[in-house]
C-alpha cells in the first residue's frame, strides 16, 4: 500500500517549494540531510540513517476515520478527490510545508509498520502538515501536538512498496539489532514526503522518521 501522492515537477532545485514561514521539524530534516548524503550499506540495500533531535511538532491534518469510527475503504480516493486535502492544506496560514508536501503520521505504534500491507494505514493513519501555530484550522481537519524526540531518519528510495519493504528489511533485520537504539514508544513514526515523493516509480523517495531512544 502506497499514498498516491501528486505528480511534482520537481527540477532538483529548491527555490520553487520556499515555504511560507520558517519551518521546525521539517527544516531540521531537510538541513541534516544536505549536508552530505547518507553511506550506503551492503546488506539490504538500505541506506545508513541520521539521527538527530527533533522539536515537538505540531500538525493541522485529517485522521482517517469515517463517521461511523471506520477507516475509509478508498482512503486516497477520498483525501485528493472527495475533501481535496490540497486544497485544505494550501488554505492554513501557518503551514509551513510546501504545496503537495505531507507528513503520514502513524500513532500508537510500537515499531515501523508494514507500510507495503493495507492494515499499516487503516489504524491510527493521520495526514497532516506541519504548522507554526494552530491558529486556523479547516472544516473536517483537526490540529495535534507530537512529543519531542530523538529520531533516525532513513531515505526510502525506488517504487514506494519495494522501497518501503526494503527499507524496513534494514531498519528490523540489522539497523536496529545491531545498534544503540530502539523503537521510542513515546514518540511517533511518520512519513515526510516531499517534493520528490510525486512518481509512483523508481524515481521516489521519501524519509521514514523512526522515533528511537537509547537501549
Amino acid at each position: 500500500m502506497t499514498e498516491p501522492l501528486r505528480q511534482s515537477s520537481y527540477d532538483g532545485t529548491t527555490e520553487g517549494y520556499a515555504p511560507k514561514f520558517k519551518p521546525r521539524v521539517i527544516e531540521l530534516i531537510r538541513q541534516q540531510l544536505e549536508k552530505e548524503a547518507p553511506q550506503r550499506t551492503d546488506s539490504i540495500g538500505g541506506e545508513k540513517p541520521y539521527v538527530l533531535d527533533l522539536p515537538e511538532l505540531q500538525v493541522i491534518g485529517w485522521q482517517n476515520l469515517n463517521q461511523a469510527g471506520e477507516p475509509y475503504a478508498d482512503i486516497w480516493g477520498h483525501v485528493f478527490g472527495e475533501i481535496d486535502i490540497d486544497s485544505k492544506f494550501d488554505s492554513i496560514p501557518s503551514k509551513v510545508q510546501s504545496s503537495g508536501c505531507y507528513l503520514g503520521i502513524f500513532e500508537g505504534r510500537d515499531s515501523v509498520p508494514k507500510l507495503w500491507e493495507q492494515s499499516a494505514w487503516d489504524t491510527g493513519y493521520f495526514l497532516g502538515v506541519e504548522v507554526g501555530d494552530h491558529g486556523t484550522v479547516p472544516e473536517g481537519l483537526v490540529h495535534k501536538d507530537y512529543p519531542a524526540s530523538k529520531y533516525a531518519i532513513f531515505i526510502a528510495k525506488g517504487v514506494p512498496t519495494a522501497a518501503f519493504q526494503s527499507t524496513w528489511d534494514y531498519i528490523h533485520q540489522e539497523w536496529l539489532p545491531s545498534g544503540e537504539f530502539k523503537f521510542n514508544e513515546a514518540g511517533v513514526f511518520f512519513i515526510n514526503y516531499t517534493e520528490k515523493s510525486g512518481p509512483d516509480d523508481e524515481r521516489f523517495e521519501a524519509h521514514l522518521c523512526v522515533p528511537v531512544v537509547g537501549k
